[in-house]
């Protein structure tokens, strides 16, 4: 940060740990075994897009790529807009730890081509034997994770959001300042 940002109370937003996402695959263990929770093997990536040529050049090679990785292992993905104006990638496999990885490779495209700040989250879907549905988001501008739990049309249950931020706070980067867990109503997953 340069003086000149501090005079002005001005801070640099914090550069997303993508690696924090790899904690994910191991936390499936405890989160089945804590909280009866599987990973339903999808996952979005939800980003402002940007109306230019080089961003358009940049989605058409992340579909290359994502080409390329479904010759190795099996995924589905799409791109659905929303009414913010909001895109959303979603990606699907049977695989969770490639659901993970996929995720990370898109996002790490978007961030080494300039455009890391057009990211606003990654979301991982988990379901119960009930069918309830659990998500873990990624933060990219703090670099974190938190969990949301819809509870209904609006409204989520915060107990069960502390529960599994307790115990899931020592195997992931979890968000310490509940102000910025986020909910993001309407998942296209």
């Amino acid at each position: 940060m340069s003086w000149l940002d501090a005079l002005l109370g001005r801070s640099r937003p914090v550069a997303a740990r993508l690696d924090n996402l790899f904690g994910l695959t191991t936390a499936t263990l405890t989160l089945e075994t804590e909280f009866g929770l599987r990973p339903t093997g999808a996952a979005a990536i939800c980003f402002r897009p940007v109306s230019s040529g080089d961003f358009a050049q940049l989605e058409s090679d992340i579909q290359q790529l994502l080409q390329t990785s479904a010759k190795d292992a099996p995924l589905q993905w799409s791109t659905r807009s929303d009414e913010f104006g909001y895109e959303w990638m979603l990606i699907k496999a049977a695989d969770f730890e490639n659901v993970v990885t996929t995720v990370h490779m898109i996002s790490r495209e978007l961030e080494d081509n300039g455009y890391g700040d057009r990211l606003l989250a990654s979301v991982f879907q988990f379901r119960d034997d009930k069918g309830h549905s659990v998500y873990w988001m990624y933060n990219y501008k703090r670099g974190t994770l938190y969990p949301f739990v819809p509870a209904g049309r609006q409204s989520r249950d915060n107990a069960a959001e502390m529960r599994l931020s307790s115990i899931l706070g020592r195997e992931l980067a979890v968000e310490k300042d509940l102000s910025l867990w986020y909910p993001l109503w309407g998942i296209p997953i």
